[in-house]
């Protein structure tokens, strides 16, 4: 990998984020958990339900979505 594409942490540069925070109550975290684990995390998941919300409203394209995990597009296949 080349430096460049290398932030001062050692990680590879990604899209900017912002830090939030959700309360939910523990049962449904418990329930996120259990429906999260063809993800990589927990974020991955949420991630994908807000782009999926956002394109069904026709406020995201599809060529817009962030590119998920090798892992996860095999789950998703069928």
């Amino acid at each position: 990998m080349l430096m460049s594409k290398v932030n001062k942490g050692g990680r590879p540069f990604t899209e900017p984020s912002s830090l939030r925070s959700v309360r939910l109550p523990v049962r449904l975290w418990n329930l996120v958990y259990k429906a999260s684990k063809n993800f990589r995390s927990v974020n991955e998941y949420f991630l994908k339900l807000v782009e999926d919300d956002l394109i069904n409203r026709k406020l995201l394209k599809r060529s817009e979505r962030k590119k998920l995990s090798s892992r996860n597009s095999n789950s998703t296949k069928g």
